[in-house]
């Protein structure tokens, strides 16, 4: 087995990959939040927020196969004036996770997040999962928990 390789990546050329479907099926059945609707990528959307610098999304391959991704929104928020980045999405296939893919897409995040001018990163993480036990043992604090309410 070849090493992992992080890149920055489009949208497009994410969802558009021969491994998306398979991936985006795996990330909905492990880490959907319940209450919202299915995933239904705009494309659109997401070039809209590249071409404003307040998205990018970093891909994990395995020579040239897509096996996980990281999404980075940095918005400037109004509250703060500075760009605050989060983790739309962070996702690893499981037949890949003992690679060191899912550490080094948090790393490549996090030095995005720095170069960008962000404080810190943000990552939502699924309650219980394995994500909410390894983020702390790198550093990461518990902020805030989200609730949802389906309207």
């Amino acid at each position: 087995m070849g090493s992992i390789t992080i890149r920055p990546c489009t949208a497009n050329e994410v969802i558009n990959s021969p491994e998306f479907p398979a991936l985006r099926a795996e990330y909905a059945a492990e880490s959907a939040v319940r209450g919202l609707p299915d995933p239904a990528e705009k494309e659109a959307m997401y070039q809209l927020m590249e071409a404003n610098g307040a998205f990018q999304l970093f891909g994990a391959f395995l020579g040239a196969e897509l096996v996980g991704f990281v999404a980075v929104l940095a918005p400037v928020l109004p509250h703060y004036g500075i760009p605050i980045a989060v983790t739309e999405s962070l996702f690893v296939a499981a037949a890949h996770r003992k690679t060191g893919a899912g550490m080094a897409l948090i790393r490549q995040a996090e030095r995005h997040a720095r170069e960008i001018g962000s404080p810190g990163l943000l990552v939502s993480a699924p309650s219980g999962g394995r994500l909410c036990a390894i983020l702390p043992r790198i550093g990461y604090h518990e902020t805030n928990r989200a609730f949802l309410k389906q309207l």
